[in-house]
């Protein structure tokens, strides 16, 4: 447990966690998002359906994978990690975790190098719910787009909190409380990038993060 806490506060108020930049490219509901991943940490999503979407499959379109990288899965009040052995050239017994849209994670680039690891798959779309358990997880927008949380669905209680990290001043920017009296996030939220994750917190479990989503009628 106290290791877990640790991790966990490190990663809400050290450092080193660098946002992604993605681009996305797409025909129709089917296409691929390319996401860096500067050294240190970067927190991310996969913004895609693949056809496989365990940590092995995803990660393993990164080219000249360094040794040790490390992707971070928050389970259930803990983070369960995979970590890149270039020996077995895989992620270990966990690199069969999956990530799925609206997961975030962590992920530690070890190497000085500018890494892009390259999504494939299908636009989610339909009527899209995110489960939102009460105290910390990480989350994304499932449907891959830029903008707010609150622009792309997430609705607020009073006592939840957003932690998004600052590429620029390599820390976090304020964090944002949800007011319901002023029914508003204070301050406003920073707009998100394509596959980019953050710390949510909920005082309560509430409703899902839902989204009816159509390509045709965005």
């Amino acid at each position: 447990m106290r290791t877990k806490t640790l991790l966990l506060t490190a990663a809400l108020s050290a450092a080193g966690i660098a946002t992604s930049m993605a681009q996305v490219y797409s025909v129709n509901a089917v296409g691929y998002v390319n996401t860096t991943l500067g050294p240190g940490y970067s927190m991310i999503s996969n913004p895609l359906d693949a056809a496989d979407d365990s940590i092995n499959a995803l990660f393993g379109s990164i080219a000249n994978i360094p040794n040790g990288l490390t992707v971070y899965k928050f389970v259930a009040g803990a983070f369960v990690t995979a970590t890149y052995d270039d020996v077995d050239l895989n992620f270990g017994a966990n690199g069969t975790q999956t990530a799925l849209p609206g997961e975030g994670l962590f992920v530690f680039n070890p190497s000085q190098q500018t890494l892009t690891v390259t999504f494939v798959g299908e636009v989610p779309q339909g009527s899209l719910s995110n489960p939102l358990p009460a105290g910390f997880s990480i989350k994304a927008s499932q449907v891959p787009q830029e903008g707010t949380a609150a622009e792309l669905g997430l609705v607020g209680e009073q006592g939840d909190a957003v932690y998004t990290w600052n590429k620029t001043t390599q820390g976090y920017d304020p964090t944002n409380f949800y007011d319901d009296v002023d029914a508003a996030w204070l301050p406003a939220l920073k707009s998100l990038a394509v596959g980019e994750a953050f710390f949510l917190f909920k005082a309560s479990a509430g409703d899902n993060w839902t989204r009816t989503f159509n390509v045709n009628t965005p």
